[in-house]
């Protein structure tokens, strides 16, 4: 991977994407070609050595000169800063070496795939593990186990951070993740599976199911997960419209499926997560293994 040094400026009033999407920046074309990333892909903005994140590339511009990036104001605070800036620009968006412990012990974001090349019939995915939605990634893990037998795919990322702002430097939309910036989901962006499942938190204090997949999938999940936090309070609903409808073809966790027939997004709040993580993995993972064996 490449990078080249940057100098971060404000967002144009006519960028309105920009002002209002803290993850979003626009970068010179040619300075994009030099580190071999385009529009739509992810950079690292690394200001200092304990000062990083990931932004999306959503506009290309001419920049005199031409390593110019913009970014709105949130965006910029999410780098500790209100005004302007010099940085680096790297299209490496995980690291390439740590294992877990070690991101977590050096603030990083990583990628992870457990795949045997051919299967085509469910991943379990959780784009926003580690710090960065808590237990989400243990949620898809625990998915993959359940049905190891099965073959089952697992794709996440995990990022950490000393300060506690993991969420602010490493979460990437899940419209806006390109197999272009991460290897490993682009070593399976291809192999159309049947079936795909995303664990997210969120806070809103319930859980909600959405994604492109058939709503009858989404209420044998949403029964299974009413059963598996019956003791709660917690309820569980089906989207039907607004932020987390999940079912945009963007959304990796559709078009990961054969034909981008739609994936199942399941967002929740944090005491689902974290109090309830193992019995909702485990009542999805019941789901799809009566699929793959073919009994409703």
């Amino acid at each position: 991977m490449s990078t080249y040094d940057a100098s971060i400026k404000k967002a144009f009033l006519s960028q309105a994407d920009l002002i209002n999407t803290r993850e979003h920046c626009s970068a010179d074309p040619g300075k994009l070609v030099s580190i071999d990333c385009a529009v739509g892909c992810q950079v690292r903005v690394v200001r200092d050595s304990t000062q990083c994140a990931l932004y999306t590339v959503k506009e290309i511009r001419q920049e005199s000169p031409d390593n110019v990036v913009r970014i709105g104001q949130s965006g910029r605070r999410r780098l500790g800063a209100i005004d302007e800036f010099d940085a680096i620009v790297d299209s490496q968006v995980p690291h390439p070496a740590y294992d877990d412990a070690e991101a977590e012990a050096n603030s990083e974001f990583v990628e992870r795939l457990t795949d045997d090349g051919t299967n085509r019939v469910l991943v379990a995915c959780a784009p926003h593990g580690g710090a960065i939605e808590v237990h989400t990634d243990e949620q898809a893990e625990r998915v993959a186990m359940v049905l190891a037998a099965e073959g089952v795919s697992l794709w996440c990322c995990k990022g950490w951070h000393a300060g506690g702002a993991a969420f602010d430097r490493w979460h990437i939309t899940s419209t806006d993740i390109s197999p272009a910036s991460f290897q490993l989901l682009n070593s399976i962006r291809e192999r159309g599976f049947t079936y795909a499942v995303s664990f997210h938190g969120f806070d809103e204090q319930r859980i909600l199911i959405g994604g492109a997949a058939p709503f009858s999938l989404k209420q044998a999940i949403q029964e299974a997960l009413q059963a598996s936090v019956a003791d709660s309070g917690i309820p569980v609903d089906i989207a039907t419209g607004g932020d987390y409808n999940g079912d945009r073809p963007s959304n990796f966790v559709n078009w990961l499926t054969a034909g981008g027939a739609g994936g199942i997004q399941i967002e929740q709040s944090l005491a689902a997560r974290s109090q309830y993580g193992e019995p909702i993995a485990d009542a999805v993972a019941g789901i799809y293994q009566r699929l793959i064996n073919n009994n409703p």
